[in-house]
């Protein structure tokens, strides 16, 4: 199994300045999580995991009905996903869709004094606070 990433390491990772990459990268590290909590709680083996018919609406709903993860957490993978969704099938993105999706994403605790130098800070912040909160699950 892979180690974990502490939030500093994701926070380097997530240093990019290509939008595509930055958005692409965030999720590939929730999804990877995600993968990492369904070999260990349910016994799931990787190849199955690494099918293309396990999407990742399937694996939510199995940690949703599973209780392992809701509210707020549930949000903000779901967001993640999506914006992945637009830079992954669309050569330019909606900007303001894009904008909105992250405008909805929960800080999971208090909202942190971001740089507002840095385009997307709230992304990233989001992306690391739900990848912490997923690395918790998995290490239950």
């Amino acid at each position: 199994m892979q180690k974990s990433l502490s939030s500093t390491d994701l926070k380097k990772i997530l240093e990019t300045t290509n939008e595509r990459d930055l958005f692409m990268v965030g999720h590939i590290y929730i999804e990877n999580t995600i993968d990492r909590i369904l070999e260990k709680r349910f016994n799931i083996p990787s190849k199955s995991i690494d099918s293309t018919r396990f999407t990742t609406d399937l694996k939510m709903d199995i940690l949703s009905e599973s209780g392992l993860i809701n509210g707020k957490i549930k949000k903000n993978i779901g967001l993640i996903n999506s914006i992945r969704t637009r830079y992954a099938h669309k050569l330019e993105p909606n900007e303001q869709r894009i904008g909105n999706y992250i405008r909805e994403l929960d800080y999971l605790g208090i909202a942190p004094k971001l740089d507002g130098n840095k385009k997307f800070e709230k992304y990233r912040h989001c992306v690391i606070k739900t990848y912490s909160a997923l690395d918790r699950i998995k290490n239950r």
